[in-house]
Formats: C-alpha cells, sequence, structure tokens
C-alpha cells in the first residue's frame, strides 16, 4: 500500500468521524448552535472525503467533486460561523440576515460546480507540467477575487468581532466554551488563508489534512468537554427572564427600558413605552409609585387581582457629576408575606406553624419597659431560618435586645457600613416605620447578603431576613464589568479613579508610590494604516505587557485611546524608576500582529508620591505634563532602550 492510498484512507476515516460528531449534534437540536455545528460538521466532512478523492483522482471528474467541496467549504463554513457566535452570545439570527449572508456563498458554489465553461472562479489548465491535477490553480478568476474571498473574510472577521465586543455578555461560566470553540475554529482558518495566499503545495490540498488533524480536538471539545451541552445565557436574557417586573427611568422620568415582566404588569410593549412619561403609563390611579419616586422610601400597592407588591427605588448613578443619571423601579410581589402578617395578627398559633417553615427568616420584637423605666426591643419569636442565617440557636436568640440583633445581622460588613445600617434600623424601629436594607452576615468567603425588613405589626415589630445573596453576586459583578475596559480588561477611566483614590485614601501618612502615565507614540499612525482590528490587537498586547511587567497589586487603568496609567504603591523613588524602565523596554519590544511585525514605543511619565503630589488629580497632571515632555524630547525616530521615553515629574 502507497503513502497515497494510506492517506486516503485515513482522510476517509477522518470524514466519517465528522459526519457520526454531526449526527450527534443533530440529536441534540434543541440546544444553542448544535444546528449550525452540526450542518458544518457535514460540510467539513463531505470537504475531507473530497480531499480523499482528489488524491485518487485519475480523471478530471473525479478530482473537480474535491473542488467543489472545497467551495462548498470555504463559501458557508463562515455563515455557518457567524451564526454559531452570534447564537452564543444571545443575538437573534434572523432568517433574513441569513439568507442575506448566503446569496454570495450559494452563488460561488454554482460558479465552482460549472468553472470549466467560464473559468470565473480559477482559471485552467488544471494540470502542471507533469500532469498531476493542480488543488490550486495557477491563477484565481475574477468571481475568486472579487466576490468569494472578500465575502468570506468579511464574514469571518465579523464573526470574530462579534464575538470580541459581546463575549462579556455571556455569563462567566460560559465564556470558556465560547474561547475554546472559536480557538478550535482558527486553526483551519489560517489554513484556508495560507491556501488562498500561495503557500504549501500546489498538488495535495492542505485544508482536509489540516481537518483531519483537527479532529481529535474537536471530538475532546464535543463529547470530552461538552461545550455544546448547555445554554450560554446573556445578560440580557436575565434581565428579560427575571420574575420581578423592572422599570428602568432616565432623569427626566421617561421609560427607557422594561422586562417582560412588567410587560404583563403594566400590559403594554416594551417598544410602545420606550420614551414614554411615567404618568402616561401609570396614571394617577396607583400613587404608591409616585411617592416611592419622590421620598426615595419602600411601598406598598394593591393591585386590582388583589396582590400586594412591595415598590423600590434605585437610582443608577455617573461617575461624574455631569454624566447621565437615571432610575430602577422593581416591583416584588409579596402577598404571601402580606398574607402571613395578617393572619399573624389573628391567630398565634398559626404564625408559628406558617413561619417556623418558611424559607425567609423572621423575628418578632416586643418593646418592653426595663426596671430603669427605659423602653427596650426583644424578640419574643424567632424561626429556623431567622437562627440558620444569624448563626445563633433559636433559643439563643429569644429575649436578645434590638441592638443584639442589627449587630448579628451586620456581621459580615464593615464598620462603617454596619454603623449606617444600625443607625437606620434604630430610627426606623423607634417611629415606627418599615425599613427594608440589606445586610451581611458572616465572613466574606461564607457569607450571606441578606434583605432584612423591619415592619411595625400592632405595638411589635416584625423582621424578615430574605436571603438575596445571588442577586447581590449578580449585582457585583456588573458592577464590575462597568468599572471595566472591555477590550484590554484593565480599569476604564471610571474604575481606575475609584480604585487608586480609594488606594491612596487608606494609605498611611508616610506611605510612598509612584503613578505612571503612559502613552504609545506610533499608535495612531498604526491605527490608521492597518485599521481598528490590528489597533484593537496591539492595544491587547500592551496591556499584558503591563501586567507582566508590574506587580499583582499595582492599579491599571486605561483612560481612553492609546493611554495607560498604573498607580504603584509602597515603592521608593529608586525601585519606581526601575520598574518605569522596565515597563519603556517591553512595551518597546515588537508586536506580531497578523504576521506583520510592528513597533510601537511608549513615552512615560513618572510622578512620586508625596514628592510631587499627595492626591490621585495633582499625580495625574504631574505625571501627564512628565509624559508629555517626554513625547516632545523623542519626536521622530528613537532607539531601542532610549532613556528619552521616561520622564519624571518636576
Amino acid at each position: 500500500m502507497d503513502a497515497d492510498t494510506l492517506l486516503a484512507i485515513v482522510l476517509c476515516v477522518s470524514a466519517a468521524c465528522y459526519e457520526l460528531l454531526a449526527g450527534r449534534l443533530f440529536v441534540r437540536r434543541l440546544e444553542v448552535a448544535n444546528v449550525p455545528i452540526a450542518i458544518a460538521f457535514v460540510i467539513i466532512g463531505l470537504w475531507v472525503f473530497g480531499g480523499a478523492l482528489e488524491i485518487l483522482a485519475t480523471d478530471y471528474v473525479m478530482f473537480s467533486v474535491d473542488r467543489i467541496g472545497h467551495f462548498l467549504g470555504t463559501a458557508l463554513i463562515p455563515v455557518l460561523l457567524l451564526v454559531t457566535f452570534r447564537d452564543f452570545i444571545g443575538q437573534t439570527n434572523s432568517r433574513n440576515m441569513v439568507l442575506a449572508l448566503l446569496i454570495i456563498p450559494v452563488s460561488s458554489i454554482i460558479v465552482a460546480a460549472t468553472n470549466y465553461w467560464h473559468e470565473f472562479m480559477w482559471y485552467l489548465p488544471a494540470v502542471n507540467e507533469a500532469g498531476e491535477y493542480l488543488t490550486r490553480p495557477r491563477q484565481w478568476g475574477p468571481w475568486f477575487l472579487f466576490l468569494h474571498a472578500p465575502h468570506g473574510y468579511a464574514v469571518i472577521g465579523f464573526s470574530i468581532l462579534t464575538l470580541m465586543m459581546h463575549s462579556s455578555a455571556v455569563a462567566p461560566v460560559h465564556r470558556r466554551g465560547l474561547f475554546l470553540l472559536a480557538g478550535a475554529a482558527l486553526v483551519p482558518v489560517l489554513a484556508i488563508v495560507a491556501y488562498d495566499f500561495g503557500l504549501g503545495s500546489t498538488t495535495i490540498s492542505i485544508v482536509p489534512l489540516v481537518f483531519a488533524a483537527m479532529l481529535p480536538v474537536y471530538a475532546w471539545l464535543i463529547i470530552g468537554e461538552q461545550i455544546i451541552e448547555f445554554s450560554p445565557l446573556a445578560y440580557e436574557t436575565v434581565f428579560q427572564n427575571m420574575q420581578d417586573p423592572v422599570v428602568v427611568l432616565d432623569d427626566q422620568g421617561r421609560i427607557i427600558g422594561l422586562n417582560r415582566g412588567a410587560e404583563v404588569l403594566l400590559n403594554i410593549r416594551e417598544r410602545d413605552a420606550l420614551r414614554a412619561t411615567l404618568e402616561s403609563v401609570f396614571g394617577a390611579s396607583v400613587p404608591e409609585v409616585h411617592d416611592a419616586l419622590e421620598s426615595g422610601m419602600p411601598q406598598r400597592m394593591l393591585t386590582n387581582t388583589g396582590r400586594f407588591l412591595h415598590i423600590q427605588v434605585s437610582s443608577i448613578k455617573g461617575a461624574k457629576p455631569s454624566a447621565r443619571t437615571g432610575r430602577v423601579l422593581m416591583f416584588r410581589d409579596v402577598s404571601d408575606v402580606e398574607k402571613a402578617q395578617r393572619e399573624v395578627r389573628h391567630s398565634e398559633k398559626l404564625l408559628r406553624s406558617l413561619i417556623d417553615h418558611s424559607v425567609n427568616g423572621i423575628l418578632r420584637m416586643r418593646w418592653l419597659t426595663e426596671d430603669t423605666g427605659d423602653r427596650s426591643l426583644r424578640c419574643i419569636f424567632a424561626n429556623a431560618a431567622a437562627s440558620r442565617y444569624l448563626g445563633i440557636d433559636s433559643k439563643r436568640l429569644l429575649d436578645a435586645t434590638g441592638e443584639e440583633i442589627f449587630d448579628m445581622a451586620s456581621a459580615g460588613m464593615n464598620d462603617t457600613e454596619a454603623e449606617m445600617v444600625r443607625r437606620e434600623l434604630r430610627h426606623g424601629t423607634e417611629i415606627g416605620i418599615l425599613v427594608d436594607t440589606e445586610v451581611r452576615v458572616g465572613s466574606h468567603s461564607n457569607g450571606k447578603w441578606l434583605r432584612m425588613i423591619c415592619e411595625p405589626v400592632g405595638e411589635d415589630v416584625a423582621i424578615t431576613f430574605v436571603d438575596v445573596t445571588d442577586k447581590k453576586d449578580k449585582e457585583i459583578q456588573m458592577e464590575s464589568i462597568a468599572w471595566s475596559d472591555p477590550l484590554t480588561g484593565v480599569l476604564n477611566r471610571r474604575g481606575f479613579e475609584r480604585d487608586a483614590a480609594r488606594r491612596l485614601t487608606e494609605s498611611a501618612d508616610d506611605a510612598s508610590g509612584a503613578l505612571l502615565y503612559i502613552d504609545l507614540n506610533e499608535f495612531k499612525q498604526i491605527n490608521d494604516k492597518y485599521g481598528h482590528e490590528i489597533g484593537d490587537e496591539l492595544l491587547v498586547i500592551a496591556a499584558e505587557r503591563l501586567r507582566a511587567s508590574l506587580r499583582s497589586c499595582d492599579i491599571i487603568g486605561r483612560p481612553g485611546g492609546d493611554e495607560f496609567v498604573a498607580l504603584v504603591p509602597d515603592v521608593v523613588a529608586e525601585v519606581a524608576e526601575q520598574l518605569a524602565g522596565r515597563l519603556t523596554q517591553a512595551l518597546e519590544q515588537p508586536y506580531l500582529i497578523s504576521r506583520k511585525t510592528l513597533y510601537c514605543s511608549a513615552s512615560i511619565g513618572l510622578a512620586l508620591y508625596p514628592t510631587h503630589a499627595s492626591t490621585l488629580t495633582g499625580l495625574l497632571r504631574a505625571a501627564d505634563q512628565a509624559m508629555y515632555r517626554a513625547k516632545a524630547r523623542c519626536r521622530g525616530p528613537v532607539a531601542v532602550g532610549s532613556r528619552n521615553l521616561l520622564e519624571k515629574a518636576i
């Protein structure tokens, strides 16, 4: 058996395996992205099988089967890749969009199948001087050069851009599978690029061989890692599927968003409510909504169906005073709690039966007069859930004072936050108003966030604890996204100013450190010459070099454009200059992007604290001025390793 025959057998086996993988995915076709990936594997299997026929081809008809398979793959795979990525990040693929994207690919398949008569896809002859069939023609035809190839590369590029721009919309637990799939798809894409640009043999197609080599990887991802065995969850999907109605208002009281729960509550579609005023949607029949917005205090309302809703208003604040703000109206159905509290007033026995088995922690507090004549709030009832949340036996909770309960409920918070919560609870219970706040119990590693509702019930006070740990974790996670630069992963301007100012405020009076202001000198020319995609990749690499050159405790941010800043705390001047020099050398190393070697040095301004300034604003100003002096001194070509790239503040 000669080498060609053995290679053809390997390709045939690989093709059969791809079809089996496709069949596995078709069986699970209800999962997200299964169908487009399954179709892609069917096409890849035909492509690889065509490569086997190509090796064994003895006439032009048999050889043409592989050519058609090749163009079937290069025409349809980019579209399937785009559809798959959009499915994973939660975007909708409309039928009209997919059909529009398929116009040129389907036409390319027809042109490739009939190329013998018109040579629009590639120019004949299909054999070389030795009589061997050419898997890559000597010259491409006009259809390939001006329609087929540009369309394929454009769709692939848009797929990658879509993934980069919107991957943060996918829950973190699902991102790993998304990036594994994208990385596995990159290898054959590079092989196709190499084929199109004339790299490799002209008599053996490298793309089927690459797919055969990648078969174990795809099998591991599908069967071993099971990356398709879940439905990726986008944050927009989480918002829309919240059971509680949510209405988002701008700073002028106009509706700018609402979820499906709010659509049901208001009996209106979101697109009809957008930009409408709150009065035009709610009217004057629900004064509780307007009271909540005006006072900022939680309210309760009774719906026409007899359900009790708890109304809470949260403010959306920007980091800058000039930033646009807004408010979020959240409606929570508390009918069950209201019913339980109403029945408590009629039957203490029913209270203990219902509340003791509730998943929510419930305490009943009573004002008692001490021997000294002072009033104190003491616990007269505690259910099992309250005991579990507060980490104390229910019997020990009985007769505990209000101050002791408040201390236990805020034990997981810092001193400042805990004191604010305790003050709010004391004030609310003393004047007999509803207090709705969030507290943290336990340590930071295993603590829980609880929603604590204190409400007067007759002469007593009812305290309800609701576990909101998952909700709070999601809020913290989404807040983290708001403070980060989506391209490079470092802090954005707002995040850097927040963390750096906090670090400076918490530093000791005799603390020292430095602030570095970095500007990529040639970035604008590179961005203008090679495009935003190359420029974005350069910024990502620069951010990675910043992380590698600095310490894990240093705070790195990207204020915008081609500028970075870094706060380096707890270092003396000599160490700060050494770090800045090392960073200069790291940033002036060549950037290898898309087979291009680019050079982009950086001008760095160094400001020390407290020598040059003791506030973040002063440090930024001093470092920025030093950076511009370094930039002005280094206009034109700069030698590698030049000290001129670093300037110290005056």
